[in-house]
């Protein structure tokens, strides 16, 4: 999902979500939504169907 489009799921600021997007690839010492994505399929926290 985009920036815009997961704001306003949420119904926060699209800023918070750069913000918040930002702060989890920085943790997890990683560069990418890509990345975070294939991060998360390795430690099984997204399953693909």
């Amino acid at each position: 999902m985009s920036n815009r489009e997961i704001a306003a799921e949420l119904f926060i600021a699209e800023n918070t979500v750069k913000n918040h997007v930002r702060n989890i690839l920085e943790k997890l010492h990683l560069h990418s939504r890509m990345e975070a994505v294939v991060y998360a399929m390795r430690e099984k926290l997204l399953a693909v169907e």
